[in-house]
C-alpha cells in the first residue's frame, strides 16, 4: 500500500472518531438545549451502595397499567405527563406508543413485570458527594419531596435541577 493512502486512512479514522464522539455529545445534550422545561414530583431514596457513586436516586411512582404485558412494550415504554398545577406535572399514562400533542418520556421496558415502571434516564441525579448526602438526608424525611426540573425533547428527558420541598398533595 502506498504511504499516502495509509496517511489518508489514518486521517479519516481520526476524524471519524471525533465526529462520533461529537454526535454522542449532541444526542445526550439535545434535550437540555432544545427541550421543554417541566417540573415533576419524586420521592428520593438512598441505595447505600458504596460502589455506585454520588447521586440521589429518585422514585417517580409511575405505576404499571393493570393490563401491562411486556410483549406490548418491546419498542419502548412511553410515560405521558399531565399538568396538575402551573408548570408542575405528574405522570398519568403508560403507553406502548407516544400520543401526538402529548408530552411523553420514553424509557426502556422492564425485563419482568413490576408494579412500578423505572424511568431509566432520569432516576439518578449526580451531584458532589457532600451535596448528595445532604439531599438524601432531606429526602429520607417522609414529609419531604423532590421537585425535579426536567427538559424533554423528542421523548428524551434530562434532569436540570432538583429541589427539596415539603410534601403536598397535588392530585
Amino acid at each position: 500500500m502506498p504511504k499516502k493512502f495509509k496517511i489518508k486512512w489514518l486521517f479519516v479514522a481520526c476524524v471519524l472518531q471525533f465526529a462520533l464522539i461529537g454526535a454522542m455529545f449532541v444526542v445526550a445534550y439535545a434535550p437540555i438545549a432544545f427541550g421543554v422545561e417541566v417540573k415533576v414530583i419524586a420521592k428520593g431514596y438512598d441505595p447505600r451502595d458504596l460502589l455506585s457513586g454520588d447521586f440521589v436516586r429518585l422514585d417517580y411512582r409511575v405505576k404499571s397499567p393493570p393490563n401491562f404485558r411486556l410483549e406490548d412494550f418491546q419498542k419502548g415504554v412511553f410515560v405521558c405527563l399531565k399538568e396538575v398545577e402551573s408548570n408542575l406535572f405528574s405522570f398519568e399514562e403508560v403507553l406502548p406508543k407516544p400520543l401526538k400533542n402529548r408530552l411523553c418520556i420514553k424509557t426502556t421496558p422492564p425485563l419482568y413485570y413490576r408494579d412500578f415502571i423505572p424511568l431509566v434516564e432520569i432516576e439518578r441525579y449526580f451531584v458532589p458527594q457532600k451535596e448528595a448526602r445532604a439531599i438524601q438526608d432531606l429526602l429520607a424525611n417522609p414529609n419531604n419531596q423532590a421537585i425535579v426540573t426536567l427538559k424533554i425533547f423528542q421523548e428524551k428527558a434530562r434532569i436540570v435541577d432538583l429541589q427539596v420541598d415539603l410534601l403536598k398533595n397535588y392530585h
